[in-house]
């Protein structure tokens, strides 16, 4: 089926719009594949300026130089944007027939779903697959020496433990709920904080910085949430710029998603 296939007739469904199943559909996108973006109505995330599921909130988002926009009926694969709908929008999920399904849906904190076979070519982000068993191949995504691998036989590493190191950080990078409820927020994505300074509210309980950084992660004001889920994510380097762009790790496993399509067609049988 994809032996000798024109790339550029290649359609991709990304399933999450995190930021890192974002810097996959940035990385496809950049290199001229067709691709659109599915998540939740209401999606968990943290990361929502380099995130292609705000699209669904905000109608329109640009991450990196690549435009995202909400769309209601199927996508439309002329316009210069990436199109991203919700998994309510049952007709689209029914009409388009993507040749490439990328489940970046992230196991650890998702219940949703992806088997082989649910397109021609599926690829999975990390623990929950097994290849060739229920998904044609996989992709690490934990930092390290084979971030961003192709595996085509067995399974990913297992989540790590600990968040990622930024200058020595793990744990007190990360922002959790102390509580299950509705989050408020007193700040914004983009601001400096010093340690221990209030950040918002999970029902009455108080949610404070661990360190003194720049917020470069903040779910939605009024969001619900689930106790010990990720709130915010605090940066210590206070770059700006860093907010706003596609990371290391999210290019990196893009990479080896692009990889991974470009293997099969220049190899399908």
């Amino acid at each position: 089926m994809f032996l000798n296939m024109d790339i550029r007739d290649l359609t991709v469904l990304v399933k999450g719009g995190g930021d890192l199943g974002s810097g996959v559909a940035w990385k496809l996108f950049r290199s001229g594949l067709k691709v659109a973006v599915v998540d939740l109505p209401s999606p968990l995330t943290i990361r929502r300026q380099v995130s292609f599921s705000s699209a669904i909130t905000e109608g329109l988002i640009t991450v990196d130089g690549v435009k995202a926009k909400r769309i209601s009926d199927s996508p439309n694969f002329k316009d210069d944007f990436i199109p991203v709908f919700t998994t309510e929008d049952s007709q689209i999920l029914s009409d388009f027939k993507p040749y490439v399904l990328v489940d970046a849906t992230l196991k650890a904190a998702d219940t949703r779903t992806t088997s082989k076979g649910d397109a021609p070519f599926t690829i999975g982000l990390g623990p929950g697959f097994k290849a060739p068993d229920n998904i044609d191949c996989l992709i690490e995504i934990n930092t390290g020496h084979t971030l961003g691998r192709v595996i085509y036989k067995g399974e990913s590493n297992p989540y790590l433990p600990s968040p990622e190191n930024i200058e020595g950080f793990t744990e007190k990078r990360i922002l959790i709920a102390p509580d299950e409820g509705r989050f408020r927020s007193l700040k914004r994505i983009g601001e400096r904080v010093k340690e221990n300074e209030l950040i918002g509210w999970v029902n009455r309980t108080e949610v404070r910085a661990g360190l003194s950084g720049i917020i470069r992660g903040l779910i939605s004001e009024g969001m619900h949430v689930k106790k010990e889920s990720k709130i915010a994510d605090i940066d210590p380097r206070g770059r700006k710029d860093y907010i706003n762009t596609v990371s290391d790790k999210a290019r990196a496993i893009g990479g080896g998603v692009l990889e991974a399509i470009l293997f099969r067609i220049l190899n399908d049988e």
